[in-house]
């Protein structure tokens, strides 16, 4: 195995509906798998632990879903030449050709990089880090980066950095470098939901340009899919605490709370108002991208 055919493998992985629906089983898996590379642990682990360390990642940095299933991941990633399964029995799969997970919970079934990639990545720490690299810019918005990593015990990985970002970019989907400009410029420099403009001497601080429909998701780098948000709105956006209606009223997410001032001064006073909009009309957020944003993203009405 070369790093070129790794990459090759890791850029060609199949992500279910791309582009519609948010699908990072994969990439969660397979930070998952370099977290156990990083911390020495053996190369194939049962099923039974990978689901249930699976499992909480998908709950914070997935979809919200009422059920989500690690097992997916487990039985497809094979595929794409980038995971490896032992153990498995003829009474382990059902009818329809699917993994019956309630079986694999108390079988010895085992998962984990095939032996050439996990041998490439222990013997080279600079491919590592790209890999890790390629999996956040690919497939989770840059607000999820550190919470991500620190849940994976790879933030060290990145920090400081040793990678050649000039490959890592070739390998991504470009952005428009005017896109957070473009935004922060349509609204005239306030945050949409709490009118948030702190300058020092005269340049922003903490005022970002939040996508609604995910880059990494196919979300175009246009206004119309863009809100200005301060540090904290878009923090709380990206992570589906708060939504947006068709009507453009703020939604707040049953999994939002808090107890003190804060909780009233950023979320609670502004629940159902309607955000402000830009000022040309034609730069208004697009119902389309509303709608991805409620299914894909935010995590139910309070």
């Amino acid at each position: 195995m070369t790093p070129e055919r790794f990459f090759q493998l890791l850029t060609s992985m199949k992500i279910g509906h791309r582009g519609k629906e948010r699908a990072p089983h994969k990439p969660l898996l397979l930070l998952l798998a370099l977290r156990h590379l990083r911390q020495g642990h053996a190369r194939m682990r049962p099923y039974r632990e990978i689901a249930f360390e699976l499992g909480v990642l998908l709950t914070r940095f997935g979809p919200p879903r009422r059920k989500h299933h690690p097992e997916y991941p487990f039985q497809r990633l094979p595929g794409d030449g980038l995971w490896e399964i032992q153990g498995l029995q003829s009474h382990h799969w059902d009818r329809s050709g699917q993994l019956r997970p309630h079986l694999l919970q108390h079988s010895e079934v085992k998962g984990g990089l095939p032996s050439a990639v996990h041998h490439l990545l222990m013997g080279n720490s600079v491919l590592l880090k790209q890999t890790v690299e390629y999996l956040l810019q690919s497939h989770f918005p840059d607000s999820f980066h550190q919470d991500l990593l620190e849940a994976v015990a790879l933030q060290d990985v990145l920090y400081p950095a040793e990678w050649d970002e000039v490959e890592i970019a070739r390998l991504i989907r470009p952005r428009d470098p005017r896109f957070r400009a473009n935004v922060i410029r349509a609204y005239e420099y306030r945050c949409a939901i709490c009118e948030y403009d702190i300058r020092l001497d005269n340049h922003l601080m903490g005022l970002e340009a939040a996508h609604i429909r995910w880059h990494s998701s196919g979300g175009p780098d246009e206004v119309p899919n863009g809100l200005a948000l301060c540090v904290i709105h878009h923090r709380a956006f990206d992570r589906g605490g708060i939504g947006l209606s068709d009507n453009l009223d703020l939604l707040v997410s049953s999994e939002l709370h808090g107890q003190n001032e804060a909780w009233d001064f950023w979320f609670q006073k502004y629940e159902g108002q309607t955000i402000r909009m830009p000022r040309l009309t034609q730069h208004g957020p697009l119902p389309e991208y509303l709608n991805w944003h409620r299914q894909q993203v935010f995590r139910g009405a309070k």
